[in-house]
């Protein structure tokens, strides 16, 4: 396997040279073989000949992902440069994708996160509650879980939220004095892992993918879920996943009696510190104005990307954000990936692909009859599908471009089905999967102080809460009117 970009798997697994060509060899077969088959299956399937050479273009974006040809924000603007090319669509929908809201909110949020990160606001807090809070094993791991959850609204990166997560896992680790490969010391690294994962998909910012998903929903609904109401409609299912993962670690590693933490050396850490830094008070206004503009939108109705917008304005203004880190500190790679896919799904819709899709796979999914339960199975199986290949971005905004045309066939709200991949998208099992956290605890070396099987199993118990969660939501979204 191959490095990857932030967001997508960065470990690197050893393989032979020889492998390594002859992987390239067959996916470059693949990617120039596979979109003329794709294009007579699509005329087959009485497609428009524009649809089906879009559908074509489409297969070469999934051959080049999957086999890991390129770079994953490379496929999307090929496939952009190749619609303008054959005139498949105008610039102003082939372009949509870059003259969305979602730009500002990217931006925004990205800058945010970087400045938040860069100035060390982040790691004052954690030490803040980890010197307030009870010396007990509860309350480290609480404290690693909720450190997850606060940065979750404002850096939409598992892997970000997790570098942020690892020296404070690793002074604890040491502080406490944990023997390697205990109970202990896995348990304190789930708490990690969970602090960095479990929100990804139950807020708008916190998962890139889910602000690319945005754009899928129709205006009117992107505006209602661009706001707090994301994570309302998502409540049930954030809680049942938080309760699973105290009850799992609380289980499977015991708290150890005895150990303390070195609450000399943290206040030693804190007072070098020092006051608040101009830096870290500007970046704690724009965290509270961007999270109280965002939770009061139905108020104001001023959207959420303009709201990013003026972070942005403001850190740049402030000098806070300069022109060097701005550079350095945006992922711009991963904001190209996700506005380009965004131009693909408006492409689409121009093209009538979507309701093409819908009726192709009318016969696959013609099971769910309507029912959500069905259609909760649907979507897990699809999704599991395609992140047996692909990454975790890729793999959840891939399944929601297949999935919402079937959505919106059996009367399915559409954020739901928004909601299912993002959620189904963090099941991994396999290593090579675990693009959204574990391979980065790998290379950083963490695992070899755990007990890797007892960590995985947590991860099992995890994945299955996933799907129970969703099971338990059905109630709550139909109180909320989105069933």
């Amino acid at each position: 396997m191959v490095d990857r970009a932030r967001n997508g798997p960065i470990g690197m697994v050893e393989t032979s040279p020889k492998k390594e060509s002859l992987n390239h060899l067959a996916g470059w077969l693949v990617a120039v073989l596979l979109p003329p088959a794709v294009y007579a299956a699509g005329l087959a399937s009485n497609f428009t000949v524009e649809a089906a050479i879009f559908t074509a273009i489409l297969s070469a974006v999934v051959a080049l992902w999957v086999f890991s040809l390129v770079p994953e924000f490379v496929p999307p603007l090929m496939a952009v440069v190749a619609t303008l090319f054959v005139g498949l669509a105008p610039p102003e929908i082939a372009l949509a994708g870059f003259a969305s809201p979602s730009l500002l909110l990217l931006l925004g949020v990205f800058a945010l996160s970087a400045v938040i990160s860069g100035s060390g606001l982040s790691y004052r807090v954690m030490l803040w509650l980890l010197l307030k809070l009870p010396d007990r094993s509860f309350w480290h791991r609480f404290t690693l879980l909720v450190g997850g959850y606060f940065l979750s609204p404002i850096m939409p990166s598992a892997n970000s939220r997790l570098s942020l997560l690892q020296p404070l896992f690793r002074d604890m680790a040491d502080g406490l004095h944990l023997p390697l490969r205990g109970p202990a010391i896995t348990g304190l690294l789930a708490a990690t892992f969970g602090g960095a994962l479990l929100m990804s998909p139950m807020m708008a910012t916190s998962k890139s993918s889910n602000i690319a998903a945005i754009n899928f929903l129709p205006p009117q609904v992107q505006v209602e879920f661009l706001g707090t109401f994301w994570l309302v409609a998502a409540g049930v299912a954030a809680a049942t996943m938080t309760l699973v993962h105290f009850l799992a670690v609380y289980r499977m590693f015991p708290e150890p009696g005895g150990n303390h933490l070195p609450r000399e050396h943290l206040q030693r850490q804190q007072d070098e510190l020092g006051p608040l830094k101009n830096m870290e008070r500007v970046a704690a206004v724009m965290f509270v104005f961007f999270l109280g503009g965002s939770m009061t939108v139905s108020w104001h109705h001023v959207p959420a990307a303009w709201i990013a917008g003026f972070v942005l304005v403001g850190l740049l203004v402030s000098g806070v954000l300069t022109r060097g880190e701005f550079q350095k500190q945006i992922d711009w790679p991963m904001i190209f990936f996700l506005l380009g896919v965004d131009s693909l799904m408006k492409v689409m819709h121009h093209l009538g692909l979507v309701e093409d899709l819908a009726r192709a796979t009318a016969g696959i999914y013609g099971f769910i009859g309507g029912d959500i339960s069905r259609f909760i199975l649907a979507a897990l199986v699809t999704t599991l599908l395609l992140r047996l290949a692909l990454p975790v971005t890729a793999g959840m905004l891939t399944s929601a471009v297949i999935l919402l045309p079937v959505s919106a066939a059996e009367g399915i709200h559409p954020w739901v089905c928004i909601f299912l991949t993002a959620v189904f998208s963090d099941i991994w099992f396999a290593g090579y999967q675990g693009t959204n956290g574990f391979l980065q605890l790998r290379s950083a070396g963490l695992m070899d102080l755990v007990n890797e099987p007892a960590f995985r199993r947590y991860n099992m118990v995890m994945n299955i809460a996933r799907v129970a969660a969703v099971f338990a939501s059905i109630p709550w979204w139909r109180w909320l009117k989105l069933l």
